[in-house]
C-alpha cells in the first residue's frame, strides 16, 4: 500500500475519526471556558454553528470511505469538499476573530500538513488553500490596515510553506518506496533466476549425464544379448532412458528460458523446436529479434511451454511434416503455429483433458486468450495472444 492510500486509510479508522471529531468539539466549546471567547474571538455560538458544519463534512466523507472505497469518485468528491470546508471554516473563524494572530491559525496549519502528509490533489489543495488564505490577507488588509494585513500574510505562508513541503516529502517518499519495492522484485527476480540456472547446471550435468551413462552401458550390453527376448528388453530401456532424457532437458531448457532475454529465447526455442522435431518435422520459427520491449521472466517460461507443447501435438498427434511458428512482441505477445498435419476438430480444444486443454488454460492464467482451429487447405492453426502492458491504478485524492 502507497503512502496516500496509508494516509487515508489511517485516517478514516473509528478511533482516529472519533479523534479529530473530539478536535472540533473542543474547539466548539472553548469560547464557553474562562477566557475562552477572548482568545478564540468568537462567540460559543458561532463556534457551534461552525464546529456543526465540520462534523458533517467529516462523518459524510468517512461514511463515504467505508461504503465505496478510496477509489470511487463518490469519496474523492467528498473528500476535496472536506478539504476546502474545514479550511474555510478555520479562515472564516480567524475573519470573524478580528484577530490576524488568532490562536485558530495553529488549527488552520494542522489541517495544512495533515493534508500534506497524504501527498494527493496537490493542484488542488494548492489552489484552494491560497485562494482562501488570499482573501484572509485581503479581509485583514482593507478592515485592518497593512500591519494586519502583514502579519495575516506572514502566518498564511508559514501554513502554506508547510503543506507544500510536507507534500513534496510524501511524494519524494512514495517514489524512495516505489523504486525501493522495484529494486527489491528485481532482485528477487535475478536471486531466482541464478536459483533456477544453478539447478539447471545440477540436473544437466549431474542426471543428463548420469542417463547419458546408462543409455550406453545398457547399449553395450544389448550388443552382447543372444536371444531377441533380451534385445526387445533392452530396447525398451533404452527408448525409456531417452524419453526421461528428453523430458529433463525440456525442464531444464525452461528453467533457463526465465533469464533469457528475448533474442536469446528465440534462438533457444529455434533449438529447442528442432530438436523436439528430429528427423520427423522441419520447423521455422519466425521472431522479431530486434523488438523494442522484453517480456517478463515469467511469461518467457510459460511461452517455452506453449511453444513446446503446441510442436509436439502437431507432430506426435496431427502427423505434421512442416510447421510455421511466428511470435510477434508488441502491446501483446501473439503466438501463431500453423501446421500442414491432418487437422483437427473446431471444437478439440473445448473437449480435450490433455495437452490442447493445458495451452488453453496456460494462456487464460495470463490473461490471454487462445483459439486453434483446422486451416484453410489442410493442417492446424494454433493461436494465442497474452497481454504484457497492465494499466496502473487511477490515483486517489488527497486528505481532508
Amino acid at each position: 500500500m502507497d503512502a496516500e492510500a496509508a494516509v487515508h486509510r489511517q485516517i478514516r479508522q473509528p478511533l482516529t475519526s472519533l479523534g479529530l471529531l473530539l478536535i472540533v468539539a473542543c474547539f466548539a466549546v472553548a469560547p464557553l471556558a474562562p477566557f475562552g471567547e477572548r482568545v478564540m474571538g468568537t462567540s460559543a455560538q458561532f463556534g457551534l454553528s461552525m464546529a456543526s458544519l465540520a462534523a458533517v463534512a467529516m462523518l459524510a466523507t468517512g461514511f463515504a470511505y467505508r461504503r465505496f472505497g478510496l477509489r470511487s469518485g463518490i469519496y474523492r468528491a467528498l473528500n476535496r469538499l472536506e478539504t476546502a470546508t474545514l479550511a474555510t471554516l478555520c479562515l472564516a473563524t480567524i475573519m470573524k476573530s478580528g484577530n490576524a494572530a488568532s490562536a485558530v491559525w495553529a488549527l488552520h496549519f494542522g489541517h495544512l500538513v495533515g493534508c500534506g502528509s497524504s501527498g494527493g490533489e496537490r493542484r488542488f489543495n494548492l489552489a484552494v488553500f491560497s485562494t482562501l488564505s488570499a482573501v484572509t490577507v485581503g479581509f485583514f488588509a482593507v478592515t485592518q490596515g497593512l500591519g494586519a494585513g502583514a502579519l495575516a500574510a506572514a502566518i498564511a505562508g508559514v501554513a502554506l510553506s508547510g503543506y507544500s513541503v510536507m507534500s513534496a516529502t510524501t511524494s519524494q517518499l512514495t517514489q524512495t518506496r516505489a523504486d525501493r519495492d522495484r529494486l527489491e522484485a528485481e532482485l528477487a527476480s535475478m536471486t531466482i533466476a541464478q536459483e533456477r540456472a544453478r539447478i539447471a547446471r545440477d540436473l544437466h550435468d549431474g542426471v543428463g549425464t548420469e542417463l547419458s551413462s546408462l543409455f550406453w552401458q545398457l547399449q553395450s550390453l544389448r550388443a552382447a544379448a543372444t536371444t531377441p527376448e533380451a534385445m526387445a528388453v533392452f530396447d525398451a530401456l533404452s527408448s525409456r532412458i531417452t524419453q526421461s532424457t528428453d523430458e529433463l532437458r525440456s525442464v531444464v531448457w525452461e528453467l533457463r528460458a526465465t533469464s533469457l532475454s528475448w533474442p536469446e529465447l528465440l534462438a533457444h526455442l529455434r533449438t529447442r523446436c528442432s530438436e523436439l522435431a528430429g528427423d520427423e518435422a522441419r520447423v521455422t520459427l519466425v521472431g522479431d529479434e530486434t523488438a523494442a520491449r522484453d517480456v517478463p521472466g515469467d511469461v518467457r517460461l510459460h511461452i517455452a511451454r506453449i511453444v513446446q507443447e503446441a510442436v509436439r501435438n502437431a507432430i506426435h498427434h496431427g502427423r505434421a511434416r512442416h510447421l510455421t511458428i511466428r511470435l510477434t512482441l508488441a502491446e501483446a505477445l501473439r503466438i501463431e503455429v500453423d501446421d500442414d498435419g491432418r487437422g483437427i476438430a473446431p471444437d478439440a480444444s473445448r473437449r480435450s483433458v490433455g495437452g490442447l486443454r493445458n495451452l488453453d488454460v496456460r494462456v487464460r492464467s495470463l490473461g490471454g486468450v487462445f483459439s486453434i482451429a483446422p486451416r484453410e487447405g489442410g493442417g492446424t492453426r494454433l493461436h494465442a495472444e497474452i497481454p504484457l502492458a497492465a494499466a496502473a491504478p487511477p490515483g486517489a485524492s488527497s486528505v481532508g
